[in-house]
């Protein structure tokens, strides 16, 4: 039997590397957008922009549109574009013009995200509420001094857009199964990463994790009647299937890698103490936040040259710190579009926590 569903995984896994290879022949590229000259066209928004200190980053064809801050644009609108591309297929200062929207899903619940955002705040100190807004909504309004800080100790992964992100939240609350049982953990671990995949948007890099983290949770679920790594690799092979390019993009490596060491090491070092006295929810938390980090760090180091020692220490301090963040955000979140009263006392819970992850995060930035 076990020889049979060994061949049924092998032959699946080479399906999918054969249709991996001939869908990277029939890939379509983007748009091409004429570059060093001035253009006028008409664009809809078909992914999330991105936010940075001064501009709404949007993707158009193979280019990208710094426009202002305000008025916000989200997914579905349709924007009349005058302006000069340079030669790096940037278009700074153009002149727009919103023609038209989309009463899509995704241009619905961008729609939730902004006004959510926008709550929250009101309910928050600035920089509670960007690391809420982070977490929650993948919404990337870090400041300056505070993304230094996330950087130096390893853990901005935690407060944006991150596959590793999905990875230590459902591993927090696959933790749980001791406390309230199989079936239940791995609901919440489901619905967790799903409810954080449609608040973002289900920008591709978040549908990438979260299918990946997915994988990885039911086949640690499964057991021994199960291969988690073959599991990782089907995942990463479906995805790659619909989205070829992602092999080259840091945060499916980041995910892959993650996702891989908590399976992995962490998934030992959790057996390992669960035999002897020290057990406990900590242990988890730091099984999940070191393995992360030691099967990231050399991809990390590959792009940016650059790796924190207190990285391991820190995650393990602060994903203590993750689950309640979450929990506290989503619920003020929700309650935010219902009574902001209940909403304002549930902030004040949540302020708690992001509160000391920031102090911690600052404490470890100073000793990095």
């Amino acid at each position: 039997m076990g020889e049979k569903k060994l061949a049924i995984y092998l032959g699946t896994v080479l399906f999918l590397v054969a249709a991996y290879l001939i869908r990277l022949n029939f890939q379509e590229n983007p748009q091409v957008i004429p570059k060093n000259q001035n253009v006028t066209l008409v664009a809809t928004v078909s992914t999330q922009p991105r936010l940075s200190a001064r501009h709404q980053v949007i993707e158009i064809g193979d280019s990208r549109l710094f426009a202002p801050l305000y008025p916000k644009y989200t997914v579905g609108d349709r924007l009349k574009v005058e302006g000069f591309v340079d030669e790096s297929g940037r278009i700074f200062n153009a002149k727009l013009e919103k023609v038209g929207g989309s009463a899509s899903i995704l241009g619905t619940v961008a729609s939730v995200r902004q006004k959510i955002a926008a709550n929250i705040d009101k309910l928050l100190p600035p920089s509670e509420a960007t690391l809420v807004k982070g977490m929650v909504l993948g919404v990337d309004e870090i400041g300056r001094g505070l993304r230094e800080a996330l950087i130096a100790t390893g853990t901005i992964h935690v407060v944006v857009v991150s596959g590793q992100n999905l990875s230590i939240v459902a591993g927090i609350f696959v933790g749980l199964v001791k406390y309230v049982g199989k079936r239940q953990s791995l609901t919440l671990a489901t619905l967790a990463v799903f409810l954080y995949a449609l608040l973002t948007g289900f920008e591709p890099p978040v549908v990438r994790a979260l299918l990946m983290v997915l994988a990885g949770t039911s086949a640690v679920f499964l057991g021994r009647q199960s291969w988690p790594i073959l599991n990782l690799i089907l995942a990463a092979l479906l995805i790659l299937f619909i989205w070829p390019k992602a092999l080259f993009e840091i945060s499916f490596q980041l995910t892959f890698a993650a996702t891989l060491g908590i399976m992995t090491v962490g998934a030992w070092i959790q057996r390992f103490f669960a035999r002897g006295p020290v057990s406990s929810l900590f242990i988890n938390n730091a099984a999940i936040a070191t393995s992360a980090y030691l099967f990231t760090t050399p991809i990390i180091w590959w792009h940016f040259e650059r790796i924190s020692l207190v990285a391991p220490l820190a995650n393990t301090l602060v994903a203590e710190l993750v689950a309640p963040l979450m929990i506290l955000g989503f619920l003020v979140a929700g309650a935010s579009l219902v009574f902001m009263p209940i909403a304002q006392v549930l902030a004040y819970l949540a302020y708690v926590p992001a509160f000391v992850f920031i102090k911690a995060v600052e404490l470890f930035a100073a000793i990095s």
